[in-house]
């Protein structure tokens, strides 16, 4: 008997045609904390938020090109304080938009799971309004920020199902803030600091047949950004203090769900 490696694979990924899409929903879990210079929290904002996510793979031979996008958008609690240092709750409502490209190459290794190296590039833009609580004004801040990320990705394939699990570290790139403190001051942009994150994702597909997949995916990410500068706070032109955004500590997981569809 002569078996051929490239006919066994499962149906999840031997499709007809190289390219494969797929549209998902999910929930994500944000959390987030502020932390000043001597380590103490500030502030802490955390919440589930809903999602939904879309992505585009071209293969070729071993090779493979990934472009994908997610939306997260929802309010969360803020648990926080005045500049008096006065405790303050509040809710935030999130929007954050990700677009991510990645470059992979799977190891010709005779390893039980593929094992695949990739390289990319993201883009991150992060909306937070925090919400006025009687006279104490809120919060419109908009971060955004480019990203490179390098990781390792593994492949079981058996049957009609397969499991992926993806590692990765990510970079941000010139990371900066725009704050608006709805006419309390004039509003400034901020520049932050450049912190080392990472990501693990587990995800299992089922091929209904060579064109269709259902899967679900589960991750945890946790991302940092570095405490700005000090700037110059004004109003009305007129300067009256200094601002600065104090180092942000991120912590997300969340679960999905994922429909896919191979092309000619």
């Amino acid at each position: 008997m002569l078996v051929h490696p490239e006919i066994t694979r499962s149906a999840v990924e031997s499709g007809p045609g190289p390219l494969v899409g797929g549209i998902g929903v999910g929930s994500m879990h944000f959390d987030l904390k502020e932390i000043d210079s001597d380590g103490d929290q500030l502030v802490h904002e955390s919440g589930w938020l809903p999602s939904i996510d879309a992505f585009l793979k071209a293969r070729h031979n071993r090779a493979e090109i990934w472009l994908h996008t997610a939306y997260a958008n929802g309010d969360i609690d803020y648990d926080g304080q005045t500049q008096s240092g006065m405790a303050i709750g509040s809710s935030t409502d999130v929007k954050i938009w990700n677009l991510t490209t990645s470059a992979a190459y799977r190891l010709p290794v005779s390893f039980p799971a593929d094992t695949y190296l990739y390289a990319g590039a993201g883009y991150r833009h992060w909306n937070r309004n925090i919400q006025s609580v009687g006279t104490n004004s809120g919060l419109d801040e908009t971060y955004r920020w480019w990203s490179s990320q390098a990781g390792v990705k593994l492949e079981w394939l058996h049957g009609s199902n397969q499991w992926t699990l993806d590692g990765r570290v990510t970079r941000p790139l010139n990371p900066e803030v725009d704050v608006n403190f709805k006419q309390t001051y004039d509003s400034v942009t901020l520049d932050l600091g450049e912190r080392w994150g990472w990501k693990t994702e587990l995800s299992w597909q089922y091929a209904f047949s060579p064109r269709f997949a259902a899967g679900a995916k589960a991750y945890y990410e946790s991302w940092k950004l570095g405490d700005s500068t000090s700037e110059t706070l004004s109003q009305g032109g007129i300067p009256v203090g200094s601002v600065l955004q104090p180092r942000i500590e991120n912590r997300n997981y969340g679960v999905g769900l994922e429909l896919r569809q191979h092309w000619q």
